[in-house]
């Protein structure tokens, strides 16, 4: 039977059987984020979650992450589905969509991968005369979302993560050109995952990105932390700059988009 928790030192149990898999939810668990989250769960022998799907509303439309480990999983989600909301994004393993689809359409974005730092490599990237590296704040959101609505209108962005710090860009001629920034990062669980990567297309294949990411990986794992991300398995081009800065794959899961059937 589904149980939902708020119980955040059994989540972080759970979660780092897998901190990599994991990583959103256990970033997730930090007080700037925890409000938005409902945690369903399957337990076994309590205190012990066997698995759980998150549910997060922090953002203009739900994203639920749904990443199983036991054989139980199924009989989780197939009690959960019919709770879900009417529309929400969601990170899935393959062998789930079944049980997705039997009350909901979904619009397939292929699969993803994740990665996590195994030995960090500096860029060797430098920037061009009249580049420069700024650190943002509230202040740069028109010019973030100008930026993201020219490079990179598919993706999602809440302004409210620019209060993290954790927003650097590449500003040339007077305009960002380029951004790296975080989704979650938690010092308390010691736990980033880098998000919102994107560069002008007029602007790319000059090691922007290479750059900015860099220098923010440097940061997290400075201050301790394991550092994540999520990549399109298609963005060849992501995958080669982020393996050339010791990223390495680890785990393949799909990306859609789930609207209720009528």
């Amino acid at each position: 039977m589904i149980v939902f928790t708020d119980d955040k030192d059994r989540l972080l149990r759970h979660f780092e059987k897998d901190p990599v898999l994991f990583a959103y939810h256990i970033g997730d668990l930090d007080d700037f984020h925890f409000p938005y989250c409902q945690w369903a769960s399957l337990y076994a022998d309590r205190p012990h979650i066997v698995d759980c799907v998150l549910v997060y509303t922090g953002l203009d439309k739900p994203t639920v992450l749904a990443f199983g480990l036991s054989d139980r999983f199924d009989q989780l989600l197939d009690e959960l589905v019919d709770l879900l909301p009417v529309e929400f994004y969601c990170h899935f393993q393959k062998p789930s969509l079944p049980i997705l689809s039997r009350g909901y359409e979904c619009t397939p974005f292929g699969p993803h991968y994740k990665m996590t730092v195994r030995e960090f490599v500096p860029s060797q990237h430098s920037l061009e005369p009249g580049a420069e590296i700024l650190r943002l704040d509230r202040s740069h959101e028109p010019q973030v979302r100008d930026l993201y609505d020219t490079a990179y209108p598919e993706g999602y962005f809440a302004s409210r993560m620019l209060d993290t710090g954790r927003y650097v860009a590449v500003r040339m001629d007077g305009k960002l050109r380029s951004i790296a920034g975080v989704h979650v990062d938690s010092a308390a669980n010691r736990i980033a995952v880098l998000g919102g990567i994107a560069t002008e297309p007029a602007y790319r294949k000059r090691g922007y990105a290479s750059v900015l990411t860099s220098q923010l990986t440097q940061d997290l794992l400075a201050g301790g932390r394991r550092v994540a991300l999520n990549v399109e398995a298609g963005n060849q081009a992501a995958i080669r700059c982020y393996e050339k800065l010791g990223f390495v794959r680890t785990h393949e899961y799909e990306e859609g988009f789930f609207t209720r059937k009528r």
